[in-house]
């Protein structure tokens, strides 16, 4: 996939914007604050409705505005040139594919995919088990709809459940619920396990390929609990009831599942070097790239934010040896990087929300 037009009007800091790519490579170079992040962000958009920096989308419209209207123009192997419209309102969002109403977000997510690269993702290793499980939930869902159908129904079940813990009732007014909850939850670890199974194959050569050292890189799945099958998780909710009713929600499940990140069999978080962890960090990152790739037969676009000119000479060698010459890469930062592999980047000037094409 390629996005070779990008339309904004209110969006953040841009009051308008009309640009224009040509080529795979693209960087917006100026001051910190000056847009080049919420261009970026916009973009991000494309792959599921979400910022990749905040979920508030009051905060994505320029300030005393209404609305904002975001307009891409992308070329797509599997649909062609394709025009998506996007319109975020106060309450609400509304999509558009080359003019029709897109109704259901499962038929969007994952369709015109993007993989984010930025300085928060080291969070990924560092913060909390709930960054860990967003990430692969969005990555997981984004590649297969199934994934997506069989997270919502297990939601949608938990928060049932933990209305009923919180009302009081009778627990065999509650079983019928927990027998479902069972079933997806049985279902969703199954997913899981061979999900990350599949992005860690893709994760092992790249990292050999960006990182100069030779450690071997582990993505590791941590369950919240042993069950595994229905019955076990019927056996987990029957055994927890009582606490749950007290705490006034289900206490374990998926929804409390965590993954780690290995190199040489210790956490990369508390053993690896800067060095080491940003490789692993990028590594994973284009390991998700091509993951979707596979899954989507579409290759989605690297969105790298303020991240290349962290890297050494090495490291960016390495980088674009791992990215490989038919992704589109868009990048930000302060200072335009030295050239690349792949020669000049087509450069764009940003400042207090305007961006101009460097000749």
């Amino acid at each position: 996939m390629q996005i070779t037009r990008i339309r904004l009007q209110n969006y953040r800091n841009i009051s308008f914007v009309d640009l224009s790519f040509s080529g795979l490579t693209q960087f917006f170079v100026g001051m910190n604050g000056q847009g080049k992040t919420n261009l970026l962000e916009s973009m991000g958009l494309l792959s599921a409705l979400r910022s990749f920096r905040t979920q508030d989308t009051n905060t994505l419209l320029l300030a005393g505005e209404s609305e904002s209207r975001l307009v891409f123009d992308v070329d797509d192997e599997a649909f062609g040139a394709t025009e998506v419209s996007i319109t975020l309102k106060r309450k609400g969002k509304e999509v558009l594919v080359d003019g029709e109403k897109v109704t259901r977000f499962r038929d969007f997510i994952g369709r015109f995919p993007t993989v984010v690269l930025s300085s928060q993702d080291i969070q990924l290793l560092r913060g909390s088990p709930g960054i860990r499980r967003q990430w692969l939930n969005m990555a997981l869902s984004s590649a297969n709809a199934g994934y997506y159908d069989l997270l919502r129904d297990y939601h949608k079940l938990l928060q049932e459940r933990n209305a009923l813990l919180k009302s009081g009732v009778e627990s065999k007014e509650m079983e019928s619920f927990e027998v479902l909850l069972c079933q997806k939850a049985a279902l969703l670890r199954s997913a899981r396990k061979a999900e990350i199974l599949e992005i860690e194959s893709r994760l092992k050569p790249i990292y050999e390929m960006v990182s100069p050292e030779s450690e071997s890189p582990e993505l590791l799945y941590h369950p919240d609990s042993d069950a595994s099958t229905e019955r076990d998780f019927m056996e987990l909710i029957h055994k927890n009831r009582k606490r749950d009713r007290i705490l006034k929600s289900t206490q374990q499940g998926p929804h409390r599942d965590d993954i780690s990140i290995r190199l040489e069999s210790r956490k990369a978080r508390d053993f690896a070097s800067e060095g080491q962890q940003r490789s692993m960090i990028i590594s994973l990152k284009l390991a998700q790239l091509r993951y979707l790739q596979e899954a989507r037969s579409t290759l989605p676009v690297l969105l790298a934010d303020d991240v290349l000119g962290e890297l050494d000479h090495h490291r960016k060698e390495h980088f674009w040896n791992a990215v490989g010459e038919s992704v589109q890469v868009l990048a930000t930062g302060t200072e335009v990087p030295n050239l690349h592999s792949r020669g000049k980047w087509e450069v764009f000037d940003v400042a207090e929300g305007g961006f101009e094409n460097r000749v």
